[in-house]
């Protein structure tokens, strides 16, 4: 070795044991300044986080740490080029913040340099899946594909590392690009057969596709292979609610409060899973618990005016309807939700409002245009009736009240001019309906449209 190498690896040597020692000699004033650092970080007030570092460095303070925080403070303020200058700082410290593992490792890319970014991404990936996962959200979309670039570019698909697999997935779910992520989960779970968080995010995906059977052994797998965070059974219990296994659902929410009994939305999930089964005073308890313990989430209070309907108990229901909207103007579905306990209490007055309100709100709120084609047609308005009952079928084919009640529509028409000849159209309506075990509408079409079956008709003599 030359005396200019030699020099050259002495003083890299010597920096990196001073950095260490500061670390180590970390006064009591500078913890609490990086305290203060810390929590404007969590507030995302990023300039005051680059003020505060700014302060500390001029009051003489030097730490890595320090560096830190304002690099990924920069990198959020899209100020790149200053977030890879500070990062610098943290190359040779052993103990990183999260949040530098996904800067560094774009500044890496940036430079070109793929053994250090493939090095970085592992050694992260190894050390908290969960960790990197959030870590990585900080970044775009545009550097997160940067930094899938350089390691794609780096190896060929026969000498490609399988562990990039995982990391792979967990940057591209970080950015929502779920469809990759898809792919390398294949990949890496092949690989990883014990990685329990990696099974919970197949779940997540396979949930996100309404592919619920399959999400379920997603989560089962998680949970088998020891990632049994509360979050997975969260989930678990929503995806078993898609399938009506309400019971299940109700196990993995009583798992959950076991553990932590101070979750409002648990209580909130686990008194919907109880409605379905008809178990109404235990919803209305367990909604009256998510209340308690959060009282201005205003979905609580919709649900369980819900339940109140379902109890008969129209009152009670409309003043949480009510109080729901004080919370939030414009919750989804609690107009419809006012305009029903309208009219089953007999105040139908201006139900219609409420209906046409939540179709403002929601223009594909199929049963807001039923409910109201119902008052359309109770009023005489065919027209308006047959208009809403189009449009609830265009949104939700399945919907056998609908198809019967547009059925009525076509006989009032037919009865007013006979020459739209609109039989044919009654009797599909009628049928339609009636192949969803509509009771009424199976009544009307014996009456209406009896047919002869081939092959039953009388022989002549």
């Amino acid at each position: 070795m030359n005396k200019i190498s030699f020099y050259f690896v002495f003083c890299l040597l010597f920096f990196s044991f001073n950095v260490f020692s500061q670390e180590n000699e970390i006064s009591l004033e500078e913890k609490h300044s990086l305290i203060d650092i810390e929590q404007e970080l969590l507030k995302k007030d990023y300039k005051k986080v680059i003020r505060l570092v700014d302060k500390a460095i001029d009051d003489g303070f030097e730490s890595v740490k320090l560096y830190e925080k304002r690099s990924v403070a920069y990198y959020l303020t899209r100020n790149t080029k200053k977030a890879f200058l500070d990062i610098q700082e943290v190359v040779f410290t052993e103990e990183k913040d999260d949040l530098s593992y996904p800067i560094l490792s774009l500044f890496f890319a940036q430079n070109k340099e793929e053994h250090n970014v493939i090095e970085t991404l592992i050694g992260f990936y190894q050390k908290d899946n969960k960790n990197f996962l959030n870590a990585f959200s900080i970044l775009s979309n545009k550097d997160a594909q940067k930094i899938i670039t350089v390691i794609d570019s780096a190896f060929s698909k026969e000498d490609y590392p399988k562990k990039l697999h995982g990391v792979k997935s967990l940057i591209n779910y970080s950015q929502k690009n779920y469809t990759d992520s898809y792919a390398d989960l294949l990949k890496a779970i092949d690989i990883e057969l014990g990685n329990g968080f990696l099974y919970y995010l197949f779940g997540e995906i396979k949930l996100r596709r309404q592919e619920y059977i399959s999400s379920l052994a997603s989560y089962n797998s998680a949970i088998e292979y020891g990632y049994n965070d509360i979050e997975v059974y969260k989930k678990r219990a929503v995806a078993k609610g898609f399938i009506e296994d309400f019971k299940g659902a109700i196990e993995d929410y009583n798992t959950i409060i076991e553990k932590d009994n101070k979750d409002f939305e648990i209580y909130y999930l686990r008194g919907i899973a109880k409605n379905y089964l008809k178990d109404y005073n235990g919803a209305i308890d367990d909604l009256n618990q998510s209340i308690k313990l959060n009282d201005s989430f205003p979905s609580s209070y919709n649900y369980r005016g819900i339940v109140y309907i379902n109890t008969g108990d129209y009152g009670s229901a409309l003043i949480d309807f009510y109080k729901t909207l004080t919370l939030d103007a414009n919750h989804p579905f609690t107009h419809n939700n006012i305009g029903i306990a309208q009219i089953k209490s007999g105040q139908s007055g201006d139900s219609e409002s409420f209906f046409t309100k939540a179709i403002e709100l929601d223009p594909k709120h199929g049963d807001a245009y039923y409910n109201r084609a119902k008052i359309f047609f109770k009023r005489g308005d065919i027209k308006k009736a047959k208009s809403d009952l189009l449009r609830t079928l265009e949104l939700n084919f399945e919907n056998p009240d609908a198809h019967y009640h547009l059925a009525l529509v076509y006989i009032q028409e037919n009865a007013k001019s006979r020459r739209k000849n609109l039989d044919k159209m009654i009797c599909q309506e009628l049928e339609t309906a009636s192949n969803m075990n509509h009771p009424k509408a199976q009544e009307l079409l014996k009456i209406l449209c009896q047919k002869i079956e081939p092959g039953n008709e009388e022989e002549e003599e």
